[in-house]
């Protein structure tokens, strides 16, 4: 099996591979060669995040829905469940819309990391001055406080990204500890790939704004009626 994935990503990594040696040769530098490259596998995929977009603004407009099914029936979850993909249904939505894209890009995306973490790499090249074959630790933060700025904006924009895409709540909340993760292994690999990531992100984000406009904000469930609350009637006669 994994010969077999490897025989996959070997052609797009020898495309990337050719691609990113002409940018850098263009460019003369390896930082902006990513950010180019990035730039154009983005265009290449915008079709498809176009109709995962679309996907996930189907799915925002349905979570103040989804909230009172899980309200209703909170000590019923496999009647949930039941309800939500009814709901799913009456509404034409596809619950894996907004993922199908990501996983058509994904043998794409692995080639570019793959090729991006290829030995020497990044050898002798900087972007902002930064050496690009520098992998962030507190020793080196301490003498160059910039490479911070590295892990902060992974996080940043991971999380901007994240507040877009995630519609339900419960999934919100679990992950909001990923900007934090991603950010934590920021410290285990180049600059490099750390301008990659950013920039793949950012990309998403204008992308989204581009084609849905700002996100929508999620519209608060009905309240409950508190249990204490007396039903007002009629005034009563004097």
């Amino acid at each position: 099996m994994i010969a077999f994935f490897r025989a996959l990503l070997q052609p797009f990594e020898t495309l990337i591979a050719s691609l990113l040696t002409v940018l850098t040769s263009l460019t003369g530098n390896v930082g902006l060669a990513v950010i180019l490259l990035t730039i154009i596998v983005r265009l290449v995929f915008h079709p498809l995040s176009r109709y995962g977009f679309k996907a996930i603004r189907k799915m925002q407009s349905l979570a103040p829905q989804m909230e009172v099914i899980r309200r209703k029936f909170k000590e019923d979850p496999q009647r949930t469940n039941q309800e939500i993909m009814g709901l799913y249904r009456t509404a034409g939505v596809n619950p894996l819309g907004g993922c199908l894209p990501s996983l058509v890009q994904l043998p794409v995306l692995i080639a570019l990391w793959n090729v991006l973490r290829q030995g020497g790499r990044f050898a002798g090249q900087t972007f902002l001055g930064v050496p690009l074959d520098l992998q962030p630790s507190p020793a080196l933060i301490a003498q160059n406080p910039f490479l911070l700025a590295f892990p902060l904006l992974i996080a940043a924009s991971t999380y901007f990204q994240q507040r877009m895409s995630i519609t339900d709540p419960q999934q919100a909340r679990f992950f909001v500890f990923m900007p934090i993760l991603f950010a934590y292994f920021s410290f285990t690999f180049p600059v490099g790939l750390s301008i990659y990531w950013i920039a793949s992100t950012v990309l998403g984000i204008i992308e989204y704004y581009i084609v849905l406009g700002p996100p929508a904000r999620r519209a608060p469930p009905p309240a409950r009626p508190s249990a204490g609350r007396k039903q007002t009637g009629k005034a009563k006669p004097a």
